[in-house]
């Protein structure tokens, strides 16, 4: 199952529980739009309208309540009982019995969801009302309700207003999020940071503002972004971006705003800075310090270095599958260095002669 029909059928439970929002039943929409091959489901879940509510955590029994909820079926959509379909009858019916049965299966499953991903410790994405959240150790993607898709980091959060559609395209992003901005010259599209506010028409451009860090990156991939800068000093700039052009910000340096303003190039088809939408965490030349706060949001864990000389050892590769002890033995490849393990607490000391 792709992440979009689980999205799908998420919004489904949430709707006919009566507790989806507004931009919820919007994106609902699009999604069955881009999906038509999951309208047949949804369209058994709707002609029983008898979908159980989870509140407590308790797991549905996805087959008894499809069984239970088949006579309904057939009333509303006048079927006759599939037991006695005779061997002329379409075979459609047997068909609509399975999908109502593999229907409701997925949408118990759906429903405890978020208590099993918190159970196991997994990343959890939650979404209430105008607000995303992307816990650490997870990536997510979804549309907006103006038709943006987005893609959302490990430990990051981005909120609207209830205006975004018809008011001000307007998002604020604490962490790191990918945007491929649906075009509307009318309602230019920004999104605010601590530090920077990006404000843009019709792009596709990386954003990487992390509580923290001390810094704000930009990436643009197509289209033309303009930064409005401003410093802990209360300076201010505005800086234009065009294609392949990377724009990092030390917000906290304390000389003038342009010592703390880095303009680089990047190659749009293969930009390490967005790497991460594909499942990639890609760094080069990357300070170890750095690193472990990607590694951090990218596995979940916290790391301490003992040994502050660490910190500044450079780095450089990628990692898609492996797990938080496949990368760090890869790591001790470059740079000898031992740690330990307690859960997801992860203590680095620099090796012995």
């Amino acid at each position: 199952m792709t992440e979009d029909q689980v999205r799908v059928y998420t919004l489904m439970a949430r709707r006919m529980a009566g507790e989806a929002t507004p931009a919820e039943l919007e994106e609902l929409q699009q999604l069955l739009k881009d999906h038509p091959e999951s309208g047949f489901v949804v369209e058994v879940l709707n002609a029983t309208h008898s979908l159980p509510a989870n509140r407590d955590g308790e797991t549905v029994d996805g087959k008894a309540w499809a069984e239970k909820s088949w006579s309904s079926l057939e009333a509303s959509m006048k079927l006759p009982d599939p037991e006695n379909v005779t061997p002329s009858s379409p075979s459609r019916i047997k068909q609509l019995r399975h999908w109502l049965i593999a229907a409701a299966v997925v949408a118990g499953i759906i429903l405890t969801i978020p208590f099993l991903l918190r159970k196991s410790g997994r990343p959890v994405l939650v979404r209430e009302s105008n607000s995303i959240v992307m816990e650490k150790g997870g990536r997510s993607s979804m549309t907006l309700p103006d038709g943006t898709k987005v893609w959302v980091n490990g430990g990051s959060k981005l909120t609207y207003g209830d205006d975004f559609v018809n008011g001000t395209r307007e998002v604020f992003l604490e962490g790191e999020a990918s945007f491929e901005v649906a075009p509307d010259a009318a309602h230019p599209f920004k999104v605010r940071t601590g530090n920077v506010d990006i404000r843009v028409l019709g792009t596709r451009f990386n954003v990487k503002a992390y509580p923290g860090d001390g810094e704000v990156q930009t990436v643009l991939l197509s289209g033309k972004v303009s930064a409005l800068l401003r410093n802990g000093g209360g300076q201010s700039r505005e800086i234009i971006l065009e294609p392949g052009q990377k724009l990092s910000f030390d917000y906290l340096q304390t000389g003038a705003l342009e010592d703390g303003i880095t303009l680089s190039q990047v190659s749009p088809e293969d930009c390490e800075e967005t790497a991460w939408i594909q499942n990639r965490l890609v760094f080069r030349d990357r300070p170890f310090r750095l690193l472990a706060r990607d590694l951090e949001r990218w596995y979940n864990v916290t790391i301490r270095f003992e040994d502050a000389s660490l910190e500044n050892e450079l780095f450089s590769g990628a990692f898609d599958r492996q797990q938080i002890g496949e990368a760090l033995k890869a790591l001790q490849i470059a740079t000898p260095f031992t740690y330990t393990q307690n859960g997801a607490d992860i203590l680095i000391r620099r090796a012995r002669k």
